[in-house]
């Protein structure tokens, strides 16, 4: 009897360090294969990018003053039309070089700035994001929440993105300081820059300071601390240009 009780007890020990090893290598399994999945598509954006002919100013910027959020990640909404500065802006319609992209890139819609690239040299990111907060949409990468503004607009653009798993892609944002550059480009290699103002942490269901700007900001959401997920880390910055 005590030798069965001994091998359930061993068999049980087995299976619980298996799980732990299990439950440890996920992260690291999943951020392999998204970084490996990421750079694939950034060489496929780069090559479809410079495929594209002539050279492009920037887009016509539409106005996203009447953007929200609401508690829930699958918020939706729309995009007003006044530009920021008519000096740069050019018709959405003559724009047509961005039609010649691959359908994987642009399959939300071609006339919009989704997805788009996210660079922060600072902690060396280079992420396509794509359009979505949701879980699965996550998985794929950085992602743009729906309603809030474009790159360029003139209201909050917000960006969620995963700190341990499926490639890690904001894990170091809490490096980043007043002054630091984020630059957001568009696959018209329209780039635009936004340096940090603040950063904060917040409840998880807490989006008051989530709020629509007059001006072109940027907000980075991710949780916090690493692994525990807790609290919300929010890093703010401001269109520089």
């Amino acid at each position: 009897m005590r030798t069965k009780k001994a091998k359930i007890i061993r068999y049980l020990g087995i299976v619980l360090i298996i799980g732990g090893i299990v439950i440890l290598a996920y992260p690291f399994y999943t951020n392999f294969v998204m970084r490996r999945q990421e750079s694939q598509v950034l060489d496929a954006w780069a090559s479809q990018v410079s495929a594209v002919p002539g050279e492009t100013s920037q887009s016509g910027q539409s106005n996203a003053g009447d953007s929200s959020i609401s508690g829930g990640q699958d918020t939706t909404g729309n995009t007003g039309g006044s530009s920021i500065d008519n000096s740069q802006s050019q018709d959405t319609s003559t724009a047509g070089p961005v039609t010649t992209l691959s359908p994987e890139l642009f399959i939300l819609d071609p006339t919009k700035k989704v997805p788009f690239k996210i660079l922060i040299p600072k902690i060396g990111v280079e992420w396509i994001v794509h359009e979505g907060t949701d879980n699965a949409s996550l998985k794929r990468g950085p992602g743009h929440y729906p309603g809030t503004a474009l790159p360029g607009e003139s209201s909050l653009c917000v960006i969620a993105g995963h700190r341990t798993t499926y490639g890690a892609p904001f894990n170091k944002v809490d490096k980043l300081e007043v002054g630091d550059e984020i630059i957001l480009q568009s696959a018209n290699s329209d780039s635009f820059v936004y340096t940090v103002t603040a950063k904060a942490e917040v409840k998880p269901d807490d989006v008051s300071l989530l709020t629509p700007t007059t001006y072109g900001s940027l907000a980075l959401t991710t949780c916090t601390p690493k692994f525990y997920a807790t609290r919300r880390l929010i890093i703010f910055a401001n269109f520089k240009g």
